[in-house]
């Protein structure tokens, strides 16, 4: 009852996904694949001008924070491997990934890049907690807690990757850059609020306003998200990486011209 009338959000993925959903919105509309959405993801923090696509291999409850049923979305949810995407090429204008990386073992993980390059028209964004004080960070966690969640024991067993291993595979695909999230003195203050019996209710219910003001863009919701992620000092928990592709017209248009002048 409880979690039906404080909702399914958690702080921790709006302080994720703000940063994201301003990279979205800034293409102004189309079709995004949201990759690893579990029950939640983007698009109910989106409009009517995206049209978005939810992929998983399941959808009960993101990130097995509090296990239950997988909440209603308007996305369209398809069951599916990162690694092997059932999609055409080129097949969406934005393909994202949250925190996705590292529940996968590190061999896997360029496979996954690679594929979320081939489906994507105009941008990737791909999002993980990156480097070896991040994994010191949440083995800190674990270690002060009597019976740490199934996502944190993940977290530990593949290990991080470091923020060039999502960089250099997305060159292959564009112009790449790189935005920190999340200082790790807040990413510990916040998740050990938030798996807190204490603080379970008033860490929802803030959640629950906060995506209402994300969802309407409204910048006292994006300013309450900054400091609660610490501003994103250094040193941070996640990199959120962006790939810009280039122009498929204009990619096909200079291989038209090369033919002809051969």
């Amino acid at each position: 009852m409880v979690r039906h009338v404080v909702g399914g959000r958690q702080l921790g993925q709006l302080v994720r996904a703000q940063p994201v959903l301003e990279l979205v919105r800034e293409l102004g509309s189309g079709e995004l694949l949201d990759v690893g959405s579990g029950g939640l993801g983007l698009a109910d923090m989106l409009d009517s001008r995206w049209k978005v696509t939810a992929l998983d291999t399941a959808f009960d409850d993101y990130g097995a924070w509090r296990r239950g049923r997988a909440p209603q979305t308007r996305a369209t949810r398809v069951l599916g491997d990162v690694r092997r995407l059932p999609f055409p090429d080129d097949s969406f204008d934005v393909v994202v990934a949250l925190d996705l990386l590292e529940h996968l073992a590190p061999p896997d993980r360029p496979i996954a890049l690679s594929e979320l390059g081939r489906v994507a028209r105009r941008r990737v964004i791909a999002a993980a907690p990156a480097g070896a004080a991040a994994l010191e960070a949440d083995r800190e966690l674990a270690a002060g807690l009597r019976s740490p969640p199934p996502w944190l024991h993940e977290h530990l067993a593949n290990g991080f990757p470091y923020p060039d291993d999502i960089i250099v595979p997305l060159r292959a695909v564009g112009v790449v850059r790189e935005i920190p999230n999340e200082s790790i003195d807040a990413h510990l203050r916040l998740t050990r609020r938030e798996l807190s019996v204490a603080w379970y209710l008033p860490t929802r219910l803030a959640a629950r306003i906060l995506a209402a003001g994300l969802r309407d863009d409204r910048p006292w919701a994006t300013r309450f998200l900054r400091r609660v992620r610490g501003g994103d000092r250094l040193p941070v928990y996640r990199s959120i990486v962006v790939a810009e592709l280039p122009p498929i017209a204009a990619s096909i248009s200079s291989s038209s011209s090369a033919a002809s002048a051969a």
